[in-house]
C-alpha cells in the first residue's frame, strides 16, 4: 500500500509541474499519441467484442487516465503462462459431489493422511484459521513421510490472509511454496490475471477441484455473508492425471499430456481450463454449446452473473426454446459492485423468460452448470473475469455426478426467492472489466 501511494502521489506531482517543462501543445499532442496508441491496442485485442467495447469507451471518456489505466493493467508475460494443450474428452473411475464444505475438508484431509508420493495443492485463498490448521497438521504428517508437497495459490487472492509463520514452517520441513503474481505496485502488476484455480491432487490419482478454498468461511465456521453455500467434486483416474499435469503446467511448465478416450463403461468427463491470454474462452465455448442443445433444462448456480455475450444469448435462446431456465444468485452479496452488475443481468435475463432465483439464507458460491443430462463443474463464475481473464479450470460430466448436482440445485431453490430488481444500465457499461 505504501508503494501505491507513492507510485500516485508521484504521478500526482508529475502532473502539476509537467506545464513549467513542456509547452501546452507538446502535452496534448502526446495525450492524444497515448490515447490513441491504447484505442487502436484496445481494438485489435483478441477478447471478444464487449471487453474491446468496454475499454474503447474507458478510454474515449477519459483519455488520458483510461488510456494509462489499459496499459497498467495489460499483460505482460509471466513465468505461470503455460497451459494444456489437451482439448479431449476422457474417463474417471469415481467421481464424487460434495455439496458443503465440510464433507469436502475432511475428503482432502483423508487423502493427503494416505499420501504416499505427492501432494500438490492450488488454491486462489488460502486463508488462517481452523480449516488452515487442519491442512497444516496433515501436511506436516505427509512431509515427515518423505511426500513432495507443493503449494500454489494467488497473491491477491490471499492478500492480508496468509498464513506466513505456517507456511514457513512448512518450507524448513521441505514443502515447496509459490504465490502467483505477487502483490506489486502498477505497473509491475499483473493482478488483472489471476489464478483463481481450486486443485488437490494426491500421487496424481485423485483430484479434487470446485468452488471451495483454504479458509474457514467455505466450511460454514464463520458466517461473514450469512450461510456461504458452496460445492466441489473429486474425480480419481483419467480425469485426475488432468488435473495434476495441470498443476505442472503452473509450476514447471509442463505441457506435454496424452490421456485415452473414454472408455464406455466409465463416467465420460471433458476436463477444460483457461490460461489467459493465449488459451482462454475454452470453458465459454463448451458452455454455450450445452446450452444450445440442451432440451429439457439449463440450471445453474453462481456466486456473479454476468456471463459474455454468446453465454448470454444462448440462456436467452434456451428460455425462448421453451426449456427450464433457472438460475440461483446470491441474495446477500459479497462484492456490491459486482452485485450491482449480477443483478442487471438477472433482470434482463427475467424478462426474457430466464427464472432467476435469489439464495435468500445468505452467500451462493457453488458454481454448476445443468444442461439436460450432463452437468459443468469447477472454479469458473458465470462470469466475464472467470471466462476469459482469470486461471480457471473445471470439468464436464456425462451422467455421473449430475443427478447428485441437480438434487442439490432442487434443494436450494426451495429456499430461494423469485430474483425482484430492476436493471442498471451504468454498471453494464464497464461489466466486462469488473
Amino acid at each position: 500500500m505504501l508503494l501505491i501511494t507513492a507510485y500516485v502521489a508521484g504521478f500526482v506531482l508529475l502532473c502539476l509541474w509537467l506545464p513549467t517543462f513542456l509547452s501546452l501543445g507538446a502535452a496534448a499532442l502526446g495525450a492524444f499519441i497515448l490515447t490513441a496508441a491504447a484505442a487502436i491496442k484496445a481494438a485489435l485485442g483478441q477478447y471478444p467484442a464487449e471487453f474491446r467495447c468496454a475499454w474503447l469507451l474507458a478510454i474515449a471518456a477519459l483519455p488520458v487516465l483510461g488510456a494509462a489505466a489499459f496499459f497498467i493493467t495489460l499483460y505482460r508475460p509471466s513465468p505461470c503462462e503455460d497451459a494444456l494443450d489437451f482439448c479431449g474428452a476422457t474417463d474417471c473411475v469415481t467421481c464424487r459431489y460434495y455439496e458443503d464444505g465440510k464433507s469436502f475438508f475432511d475428503g482432502i484431509y483423508a487423502a493427503i493422511d494416505g499420501a504416499r508420493e505427492s501432494v500438490y495443492l492450488e488454491f486462489y485463498i488460502l486463508a488462517r484459521g481452523r480449516i488452515f490448521d487442519g491442512l497444516y497438521a496433515r501436511l506436516e504428517g505427509a512431509l515427515a513421510r518423505g511426500v513432495d508437497v507443493k503449494i500454489i495459490t494467488d497473491g491477491l487472492g490471499s492478500a492480508l490472509r496468509l498464513p506466513k509463520k505456517q507456511l514457513k514452517r512448512l518450507k524448513k520441513l521441505g514443502a515447496e511454496v509459490r504465490i502467483f503474481n505477487r502483490l506489486l505496485p502498477p505497473p509491475l502488476s499483473r493482478l488483472n490475471f489471476r489464478d483463481h484455480r481450486k486443485i488437490a491432487v494426491i500421487d496424481g490419482k485423485t483430484a479434487f477441484s470446485g468452488g471451495m478454498n483454504i479458509a474457514d468461511e467455505y466450511a460454514g465456521l464463520t458466517r461473514p455473508h450469512g450461510q456461504w453455500k458452496d460445492s466441489a467434486f473429486e474425480v480419481t483416474g483419467h480425469a485426475a492425471e488432468y488435473f495434476h499435469a495441470l498443476f505442472l503446467s503452473v509450476w514447471s511448465g509442463c505441457r506435454k499430456l496424452a490421456l485415452p478416450p473414454p472408455d464406455k463403461g466409465l463416467v465420460t468427463v471433458q476436463p477444460v481450463s483457461d490460461s489467459p491470454p493465449a488459451h482462454c474462452g475454452r470453458a465459454s465455448g463448451l458452455i454455450v454449446r450445452e446450452i444450445y442443445a440442451a432440451r429439457r433444462r439449463v440450471w445453474a448456480f453462481t456466486p456473479y452473473l454476468c456471463p459474455d455475450e454468446r453465454i448470454f444469448a444462448a440462456l436467452c435462446d434456451a428460455a425462448a426454446r421453451g426449456v427450464d431456465v433457472k438460475i440461483i444468485i446470491p441474495a446477500v452479496p459479497d462484492k456490491k459492485t459486482a452485485y450491482a452488475v449480477t443483478c442487471d443481468c438477472a433482470a434482463r435475463l427475467s424478462k426474457r423468460g430466464a427464472g432467476v432465483y435469489a439464495f435468500t439464507p445468505g452467500f451462493m458460491h457453488a458454481k454448476a452448470v445443468i444442461c439436460d443430462g450432463g452437468c459443468f463443474l469447477g472454479s469458473y463464475n458465470l462470469d466475464c473475469r472467470s471466462l476469459w481473464l482469470n486461471y480457471e479450470c473445471g470439468a464436464h460430466f456425462e451422467g455421473g455426478l449430475t443427478d447428485d448436482v441437480a438434487r442439490d440445485f432442487e434443494g436450494c431453490l426451495a429456499l430461494s426467492a423469485p430474483f425482484e430488481g430492476k436493471e442498471r444500465k451504468l454498471f453494464r457499461l464497464f461489466s466486462p472489466l469488473a
